[in-house]
């Protein structure tokens, strides 16, 4: 992917689960992506095809039945999207329940993927990463 992805937008989601999504990340990720649980969080990660399929190919690197298991896991709710005239994408109610969205949502824009969070857990989860650990892990990079 040449571009990154980033931003954080507040689409608004319907109670059947559609919504818009941010016309800057579709015009990176393209005409179709994928929606997937978040593997470190209670968040729908969104890939392009090509992330996707970087992703899958990640997942499959864990050997064994506790790679299977996480594979089955993480992919078993994943979903390709085509957003429609308007920008709008389906979430089913399956990855809904993964993250806890029943209304207000947050897209975030993270490099490689963009994030759909329920808004109160994206504000909880903003607010406990402080200046401090920021800085401290931040130390020993040249930026």
């Amino acid at each position: 992917m040449a571009e990154h992805l980033c931003g954080t937008y507040y689409p608004s989601i319907d109670q059947k689960g559609r919504m818009s999504f941010p016309t800057k990340l579709r015009d990176i990720l393209g005409a179709e992506f994928f929606l997937c649980q978040g593997h470190d969080d209670a968040y729908i990660a969104v890939y392009s095809p090509e992330a996707f399929q970087d992703y899958c190919d990640k997942l499959y690197s864990i050997t064994g039945k506790k790679g299977a298991d996480i594979r089955r896991k993480l992919l078993a709710g994943a979903d390709k999207q085509i957003p429609d005239k308007q920008g709008r994408i389906f979430i089913t109610q399956q990855l809904r329940d993964h993250a806890g969205i029943t209304d207000e949502v947050v897209v975030i824009g993270s490099n490689n993927r963009a994030e759909i969070w329920n808004k109160s857990k994206w504000e909880e989860f903003n607010s406990s990463v402080t200046q401090e650990e920021i800085n401290e892990a931040l130390e020993n990079l040249v930026i």
